[in-house]
């Protein structure tokens, strides 16, 4: 995709509760003033080099959101999905309301929900609902000015002594520390199900010789069966994301560490 000096957007929301439209609306404000970024919102897709999608893909808008698409200029057509929701259905996700085409024969029936059902996506951006400065940073990703006028810098979590509950076992308090760490990249309705499958892996490997390599076959042996890249992407971040939150109690409690 060629970058673009200006993005002209159309707004469309295909049923979203208001929350990402609230923040979308927020990035026009003169505090985020994303028009010094050359991003302007326009009022007809015919207008707009990109269409910026709010809320899970219900039944009643799957044909306004074609028209829309159909009704922009042929290029550069720029879908860009903003919140869980229009990513992936979210909490909306296998709902009766919810449009998808099976790819096999061609018959609508409910499941999953985000706009990529219908258009093909360029960015998502994730969030219940997205920050601001996401989708900021979502748009400066698109105009290719990430690389110019962000510099790369890398920080460390602070490594604290933290003390253990007793009414809490430390299998579980990896789990639960796996949880909150993959609260960052993906929605909460889909964490705990990708959770589940990584845990599912853990069992597998437990008590064997080499419990990481096998792990780690595991993992990416659950990964080719897997078409989603997000969910392949969730998954090798839950294996590395593991080893280190275990090694950290290892240390701490080393005699209690016994993963089942």
């Amino acid at each position: 995709m060629s970058k673009l000096k200006s993005i002209w957007v159309f707004h469309l929301n295909t049923g979203a509760c208001n929350g990402c439209d609230i923040e979308v609306l927020d990035i026009f404000t003169p505090y985020y003033d994303v028009e010094r970024l050359g991003v302007k919102l326009v009022g007809s897709p015919r207008h707009a080099h990109a269409l910026l999608v709010t809320g899970p893909l219900t039944r009643q808008c799957v044909y306004a959101a074609k028209r829309a698409y159909e009704a922009m200029p042929p290029s550069p057509r720029i879908v860009i999905a903003v919140g869980t929701c229009a990513c992936s259905g979210g909490i909306f996700y296998d709902s009766y309301s919810i449009y998808r085409v099976s790819p096999r024969d061609t018959l609508e029936y409910p499941r999953r929900g985000g706009i990529e059902e219908i258009l093909p996506v360029d960015i998502y951006i994730p969030g219940c609902p997205p920050r601001p400065e996401e989708i900021l940073y979502g748009l400066a990703l698109l105009k290719g000015i990430v690389e110019k006028r962000v510099k790369q810098e890398y920080q460390r979590e602070e490594e604290e002594s933290i003390t253990l509950p007793e009414n809490i076992t430390i299998e579980e308090r990896i789990k639960l520390d796996l949880r909150c760490s993959l609260r960052k990249i993906v929605g909460y309705f889909d964490r705990d199900a990708i959770l589940e499958d990584f845990m599912k892996l853990v069992e597998k490997a437990k008590d064997t010789d080499n419990e990481e390599a096998v792990l780690h076959n595991l993992v990416e042996e659950y990964c080719r069966k897997v078409s989603d890249s997000r969910i392949r992407f969730c998954i090798r971040f839950l294996e590395k994301e593991y080893w280190r939150v275990r090694r950290r109690y290892e240390e701490m409690v080393p005699s209690k560490i016994n993963i089942a």
